[in-house]
C-alpha cells in the first residue's frame, strides 16, 4: 500500500514538473525569435547561412547557454568565454587561420542541482574546445542544438578527421522526491557521451521499477562465463613499450607532426589496446594517420584491439603551430590482458539395493544384503547406510541400524549383509537408504513375507446337562496359516465333574491327569481336523472341559468349555395303612413316605392328608410341623430333601362308619408344578 502511494506521488510531481519546463520554453522561444536576424546572431550575409553538417562550419543558436530548466533569459556579462565554433570568413582561400565567435558565458548552475559529473567538465590540457550540445530535457527540447564541425580546412594531401561530439551535460534542479535524480554520461558505440537519468529512489530506498528490477537480479546470479584456451591458463603478463617522438624544433604556421610506436615486448597478446593523445595547446589539428576518433574531452583515440607478442603499430598526428614557445602534449595507452582457469565439476551420486529371500519361515534366520554404489562422477563422502528394519525381524543391535561406510569413489561399491531372525509372521515392510555428504540421499524399500502356521481350535457340544445323562463333544483344530503345521498334538482336560466314557481317531486317556491325547503329524493350511468325546456328568455345578493345541515352532492354542451340570429332582411317595380293616371306632395309621429318586435335591416338599367324612384325623406326626383341620391334615413344606433321601409323615385316624373309606394324599415341590397324587383304601366295618 505504502509503495503504491509513493509511486502515484511520484508520478505527480513528474508531471508537474514536465507542465513547468514546457512553459519555460514556449517563453523562451518567444524571447528569441525577434533577435535571430540581427548583426550579434550572424544574421545577413553568408555567415547567417546554415550549412549541413560536412559541408562547412555550422552557426550556433544564439542562446546556446540558456538552460532550459530554468526560467527568463540570461544576460551574459562582457567577459564571455570563447568557444571553439568559428565562423569562415577567412582572409582567403586555403587558409587555416581561425576567427573565433564570442558566446555567452555558461551561467552557473543552481544551488540546488548537482555539478557535472566526471569527464563532462572540460579538462584544462584540451585543446580549447567547448561542445554547446546540451542534454534533452525530459519535457523540452531545445530547437536545432549546435553540432562541433571541423574548425579549418585540410591541407591538401591531409585527410582531417573531424572531432566527435563533446556533449556537456546540464544539472537537472531536484525532482520533488526524497532522493534527487542523478545524471550520469553513457557512453554509446561512437565514442559519444549522452546524458542518462538513473532511476529515481524511493525514500526507503527502493527502486521505481521495483518488481522488474528485482527480476533481473535475479536472472543476473546464473553465470555466463566460459573457460579460455589453454594458453590463457598460468600467470599472463603482455607488456606494451610507448614512444612519442617530435621535431626539436618547427615553426609557427607550418605544418608539424609527432609519431607514437607502440611495441608488445611481452609474451602474450595484449588485448584492447587503445591510444589516446592530446593536440598540444596553442596548436591546430590537421590530420592523423591512421584517422582517429574524437574522445569526450576531445582527445584523440586510436583503438588497435589485440598486439601480438613482438608486434609494434604507429600513429602520426599532424598539427598546426601558432604560438611560440615550448608546445607538446602527452600520450596515454591502454590495454586488457587475460587469464582463464577452469576446473572439472562433478556429481556424485548414490544408489542403494536391499536384496533378500521373498519368503521366510517363522523363527528362521534371513540374510538381508545390502548395496551402496556411487554411479556419479565425483566422490560421495561420508557414506552412512541406514537399515529401518519391519517390527516382525529382529536384529541384536535394535531396529535403527547405521553402518558407516567412508567415502566412495565413483562407479565404486560396497556390500553388507545383516542377518536377522523372523520373529512374527505376516508380510513385512521396512527401509534401507544411504546418506552422504552434500545432502545425497538414496533409498530402497525391503518387502518379504514371513511364512508360519497357525493353529485355531472349536468346540461343539452341550453347555448344559444334567447328571448321569452322557454329553458327546466334538473338538476341532484348523491351521489358517501360511505353512503347513507339523507334529500337532490336541489334548482334552476333564475337570472332575465329567467322566470319560470313549474318544475316537486313536484318542489315548489318561487316568492320572485326566486328559485324552491325539497326535497327527501335519496339518495342511486351510485344512481342520475333527475328534469326538464322550463323557458322563457326575458332579453337578459349573464345569470347565480345557483344550489346547500345539506344534512345531512353538504354536500353542487354548480354550475352555464351560458345562453347566445340573441334577434332576424325582421325589416320589407311597401311602400304606398299618391296621386294615378296622371296626368302627377303631384306630389306624397311614404311613406316606417321600423318596427322592433325583441328582438334585428337592425343595419345598409339601404333604396334604385329604379324609373322607367317615374317618377322623386323631394325631400326626412328621419332620415339619402340621395342622389338622375336620377334612384334611396339612404339613408345613419341607425346604430340601436331598438326592436319594426320604422321609416319612405319619397321621393317625379314627373310622366313624364302616365302608370303603380311601384317603387322598397330595405331594407338590418346586420342581413338580403339577400335584402327584395318590389313595389309600381302608375298610372299616361294624360287629352288627
Amino acid at each position: 500500500m505504502r509503495r503504491n502511494l509513493f509511486r502515484v506521488c511520484a508520478l505527480g510531481a513528474v508531471a508537474f514538473l514536465v507542465l513547468g519546463i514546457i512553459a519555460i520554453a514556449q517563453a523562451q522561444r518567444g524571447d528569441n525569435e525577434p533577435t535571430q536576424g540581427s548583426p550579434a546572431s550572424g544574421g545577413g550575409g553568408k555567415e547567417a547561412g546554415v550549412e549541413s553538417a560536412g559541408t562547412g562550419p555550422r552557426l550556433l543558436p544564439a542562446s546556446t547557454n540558456v538552460n532550459p530548466l530554468r526560467p527568463g533569459r540570461s544576460d551574459f556579462p562582457a567577459d564571455a568565454v570563447q568557444a571553439a565554433a568559428a565562423t569562415t570568413d577567412a582572409p582567403g582561400p586555403g587558409s587555416n587561420v581561425l576567427r573565433p565567435a564570442l558566446l555567452p558565458a555558461p551561467q552557473t548552475p543552481a544551488p540546488s542541482a548537482k555539478p557535472p559529473v566526471g569527464d563532462q567538465a572540460p579538462s584544462p590540457e584540451s585543446d580549447g574546445l567547448v561542445a554547446t550540445d546540451l542534454a534533452p530535457s525530459a519535457a523540452a527540447k531545445p530547437a536545432a542544438p549546435a553540432k562541433l564541425v571541423p574548425p579549418v580546412r585540410a591541407p591538401a594531401g591531409l585527410v582531417l578527421e573531424p572531432p566527435a561530439e563533446r556533449p556537456v551535460a546540464v544539472p537537472a534542479p531536484a525532482p520533488r522526491s526524497a532522493t534527487p535524480s542523478r545524471l550520469g554520461p553513457v557512453a554509446d558505440d561512437a565514442g559519444r557521451a549522452r546524458a542518462a537519468l538513473l532511476p529515481v529512489e524511493s525514500a526507503r530506498g527502493e527502486s521505481v521499477q521495483g518488481e522488474s528490477t528485482r527480476a533481473e537480479s535475479a536472472r543476473s546470479t546464473e553465470g555466463t562465463g566460459r573457460p579460455g584456451s589453454p594458453e590463457l591458463e598460468g600467470p599472463q603478463s603482455p607488456q606494451l613499450t610507448i614512444q612519442k617522438t617530435a621535431p626539436a624544433e618547427v615553426q609557427a604556421g607550418k605544418p608539424a607532426s609527432f609519431q607514437v610506436r607502440l611495441r608488445n615486448t611481452g609474451p602474450v597478446s595484449a588485448l584492447g589496446v587503445e591510444l589516446r593523445d592530446e593536440v598540444p595547446k596553442g596548436a591546430r589539428l590537421i590530420a592523423t594517420t591512421p584517422p582517429a576518433s574524437r574522445g569526450v574531452r576531445g582527445e584523440l583515440v586510436w583503438a588497435f584491439g589485440t598486439i601480438e607478442p613482438g608486434k609494434e603499430v604507429s600513429v602520426e598526428v599532424q598539427w598546426m603551430p601558432l604560438e611560440e614557445g615550448h608546445i607538446g602534449s602527452k600520450a596515454r595507452v591502454s590495454f586488457q590482458a587475460e587469464a582463464s582457469a577452469k576446473t572439472l565439476v562433478t556429481r556424485p551420486r548414490l544408489v542403494v539395493k536391499a536384496a533378500s529371500a521373498k519368503r521366510a519361515m517363522l523363527g528362521e534366520e534371513v540374510v538381508l544384503g545390502i548395496t551402496v554404489s556411487n554411479p556419479g562422477t565425483g566422490v560421495a563422502q561420508n557414506v552412512v547406510i541406514e537399515a529401518h528394519l519391519p517390527l516382525g525381524m529382529r536384529h541384536p543391535g535394535g531396529s535403527e541400524l547405521d553402518y558407516p561406510v567412508g567415502d566412495l569413489k565413483p562407479n565404486e561399491s560396497r556390500h553388507v549383509e545383516l542377518k536377522l531372525t523372523a520373529v512374527q509372521p505376516g508380510p513385512m515392510a521396512g527401509a534401507v537408504s544411504a546418506r552422504g555428504e552434500g545432502n545425497l540421499k538414496a533409498e530402497d524399500r525391503l518387502d518379504l513375507e514371513v511364512l508360519a502356521p497357525r493353529l485355531d481350535l472349536a468346540m461343539e457340544g452341550p453347555k448344559r446337562r444334567f447328571l448321569e445323562r452322557e454329553a458327546v463333544y466334538v473338538v476341532s483344530i484348523s491351521n489358517p496359516g501360511t505353512a503347513p503345521a507339523r507334529q500337532v498334538e490336541l489334548v482334552a482336560e476333564l475337570p472332575p465333574g465329567l467322566k470319560f466314557v470313549a474318544a475316537n481317531n486313536s484318542g489315548q486317556y489318561e487316568d492320572a491327569t485326566r486328559t485324552v491325547h491325539w497326535l497327527l503329524e501335519e496339518l495342511p493350511t486351510k485344512e481342520t481336523g475333527s475328534v469326538e468325546l464322550t463323557t458322563v456328568p457326575v458332579e453337578p455345578g459349573e464345569q470347565k472341559l480345557r483344550i489346547r493345541g500345539s506344534a512345531e515352532k512353538g504354536l500353542a492354542i487354548h480354550k475352555e468349555h464351560p458345562v453347566i451340570i445340573e441334577g434332576i429332582a424325582a421325589p416320589q411317595f407311597e401311602v400304606t395303612d398299618t391296621n386294615d380293616p378296622i371296626s368302627v371306632n377303631g384306630e389306624t395309621t397311614y404311613q406316606i413316605r417321600v423318596l427322592n429318586q433325583g441328582s438334585k435335591a428337592a425343595t419345598n416338599v409339601r404333604i396334604t392328608a385329604q379324609l373322607p367324612a367317615e374317618l377322623k384325623a386323631i394325631a400326626a406326626e412328621g419332620p415339619v410341623r402340621h395342622a389338622i383341620e375336620p377334612s384334611r391334615v396339612v404339613f408345613d413344606p419341607l425346604p430340601i430333601l436331598a438326592p436319594k433321601a426320604s422321609t416319612t409323615y405319619r397321621v393317625r385316624v379314627l373310622g366313624l362308619k364302616p365302608g370303603d373309606q380311601r384317603v387322598r394324599v397330595q405331594l407338590l415341590t418346586d420342581e413338580i408344578r403339577v400335584p402327584l397324587t395318590k389313595e389309600e383304601s381302608t375298610r372299616v366295618f361294624s360287629d352288627d
